[in-house]
């Protein structure tokens, strides 16, 4: 068997973790975060997060290593380009500078890595997903974990935990062009893959937290309160005429993405969309999606048939599938 690996998905309002055992998630927990611990996508205190990390890992009695972080779309660079045939020395040398339109800061204040998707159409040269990170940013994680009690393997960018998930998961239905979009709480993160590789993203800076802000002025609560109205349907708050124009701007948005991938892989559109995250619970934003949309609006299952529980997280779960 597989030695279990850690999946750690820390977002802007829950953490996220997979266990997986090499063959289904063992455990999946998710576990709300104290208001304001992690802001703009950055945790605020090393210390809190420290000890809320160390709480989880007793509460569940996690393991303690092997563990496989996600770097979402604000703490790292990634991207997907083809280079000539060349060793991995060399392309260590080279990778810095497919980042130089993207860094400020002095290169070498990054590390760079890179996954070799397969080989280019002529056959000459290679088909790369490569990221940069800065190194404070890994130190500061590694810090957190191991205080915590783990021991950081690996962290890598959301475009591979996708990639996970669709090659060694998916099977057929990653075939085609697939549209998987992420309804989280900050924002709602658009990613194109086609037969299970990252092609492009997007990110709509606004999300379930819009809907929590509506909420909260029209029962006159704080928007951590107004969360859990939302989470229950309050008061069927979740059919208010305010969250009803959200839903249409997120449909409306993510046809727009939809429409222009299509534009440009002309020969092959996108087939079908998958949906999690907070707002995949949400019934009346599927209802708008699904009317928006012409293609079938899907949840998870249909993207991992094999699986016999929901993941905390795909996420998650795409990091825990991660080997080192």
């Amino acid at each position: 068997m597989a030695q279990a690996c850690l999946g750690v998905d820390i977002g802007s309002r829950a953490v996220h973790l997979v266990l997986w055992d090499g063959k289904q998630p063992k455990r999946s927990v998710t576990e709300p975060l104290p208001e304001g611990l992690v802001r703009d996508g950055r945790v605020v205190s090393a210390a809190a997060m420290t000890e809320f990390l160390k709480g989880l890992r007793k509460q569940y009695h996690l393991p303690t290593g092997h563990v496989s972080l996600v770097l979402h779309t604000n703490e790292c660079f990634c991207r997907r380009f083809d280079v000539p045939a060349m060793t991995h020395s060399q392309l260590k040398v080279n990778l810095s500078y497919e980042f130089r339109d993207f860094i400020t800061q002095e290169k070498e204040k990054y590390t760079y890595d890179y996954a070799v998707l397969g080989k280019t159409e002529d056959g000459a040269g290679l088909d790369l997903l490569a990221a940069a990170v800065a190194k404070e940013t890994v130190a500061a994680y590694d810090d957190i974990l191991r205080r915590a009690g783990f021991r950081l393997r690996v962290a890598i960018p959301e475009e591979m935990a996708y990639t996970n998930l669709c090659r060694r998961l998916s099977g057929e239905a990653a075939r085609g062009s697939t549209c998987l979009l992420d309804l989280g709480h900050a924002a709602v993160n658009i990613h194109m893959l086609r037969d299970g590789l990252h092609q492009s993203d997007r990110t709509l800076d606004f999300g379930c937290a819009a809907l929590d802000q509506v909420i909260a002025e029209q029962f006159n609560v704080a928007p951590y309160v107004a969360c859990t109205y939302r989470e229950s349907n309050y008061e069927d708050c979740q059919n208010l005429q305010a969250c009803g124009e959200i839903y249409s701007h997120i449909a409306l948005e993510v046809l727009k993405a939809v429409n222009y991938y299509n534009y440009s892989n002309a020969e092959q559109p996108v087939e079908w969309i998958c949906c999690w995250g907070g707002g995949a619970q949400i019934a009346p934003l599927m209802e708008t999606l699904r009317g928006t949309l012409s293609v079938p609006v899907e949840g998870w299952e249909k993207l991992l048939p094999t699986l016999t529980q929901p993941p905390a997280s795909l996420l998650a779960l795409g990091a825990a599938l991660q080997r080192g």
